[in-house]
């Protein structure tokens, strides 16, 4: 199956600066930074902890590295690395000193793969919640400015609290496949937009077919009240009271009780319009309501 987080992962730059964005995000995602006994423990996927791996072997040999399962534990000096990545006495990540238009971009990257989601049904059935692109973070001041990061951008997208996080999220479907554009995923956002048009066509084709099924149950509706107004007066009376345009209509009515007006107009040869045979008919319910005495 397509991994999003893969591809977005690779577009990732290998560069000091990009890896220190790249390093200083999974740290504050996914890391547990005891500096009193030097050591950085982290639990991520492998993909993310085999390139946290590659960064600290070419940029910061003497750091040593283990690595079991999803977790990979850095010990030793950490003090020069905690620096360039812009960490503070607090162990909170001081993200507006990365300024590059390549750092901020490689922020909303990796905070997307280390604390976001994407969402979508491809069977559009009614439980679907449709598309949702989001990104939990535990810290209000983090989230505002990944808000802002994303409108530096021109990404438009929403904040909410959930529990003790809060989730920059957006559900328009447009914007997430802008987003995936920017982030190199080229592949999900055609994925998305062919699903989109698979949905229209889906949606259109049932809307149409409602529309015939509604005009369908209007048409013998409407036959059924015609061929009781005409049977009425065929039975009670004769067709011969009727002038001769109403007769005509009477008998192609009484021969093709279940067609609709235009395969009526067909049948007589397309000399009398819809509008026509629909006002002939109403006239001649009309004189049966008469006859029966519910209208004078």
């Amino acid at each position: 199956m397509y991994d999003c987080k893969t591809k977005i992962l690779s577009s990732i730059p290998d560069n000091s600066c990009c890896s220190l964005s790249f390093i200083n995000i999974v740290f504050y995602s996914c890391a547990h930074i005891d500096a009193n006994n030097s050591t950085i423990l982290i639990n991520s996927r492998l993909d993310i902890l085999d390139k946290v791996k590659n960064i600290i072997n070419n940029f910061y040999p003497n750091i040593d590295i283990n690595v079991w399962d999803n977790f990979l534990l850095l010990k030793g000096n950490l003090y020069n690395l905690l620096v360039d990545c812009n960490f503070n006495e607090n162990g909170k990540p001081e993200l507006t000193l990365f300024t590059n238009e390549c750092d901020k971009l490689t922020i909303l990257k990796t905070i997307f793969l280390t604390s976001g989601n994407f969402y979508y049904n491809q069977d559009n059935n009614k439980n679907s919640k449709g598309y949702n692109f989001e990104i939990v973070i535990k810290d209000e001041n983090v989230a505002d400015y990944v808000l802002s990061l994303f409108k530096e951008f021109d990404f438009e997208l929403k904040k909410i609290k959930r529990n003790n996080n809060f989730v920059i999220y957006t559900k328009n479907s447009n914007t997430i496949c802008d987003i995936f554009v920017k982030f190199s995923d080229v592949k999900t956002a055609l994925d998305i937009q062919n699903n989109l048009a698979m949905r229209e066509m889906r949606n259109s084709a049932n809307r149409q077919n409602n529309c015939f099924e509604s005009n369908l149950d209007k048409t013998i509706d409407a036959s059924s009240t015609q061929m009781t107004a005409i049977n009425y007066i065929l039975n009670n009376y004769s067709l011969d009271i009727l002038d001769d345009n109403l007769k005509e209509v009477a008998l192609a009515r009484i021969a093709n009780p279940d067609v609709s007006l235009s395969e009526l107009r067909t049948l007589l040869n397309d000399k009398i319009s819809r509008a026509g045979i629909k006002y002939r008919l109403d006239k001649i319910i009309a004189i049966y309501k008469k006859l029966k005495g519910e209208e004078k």
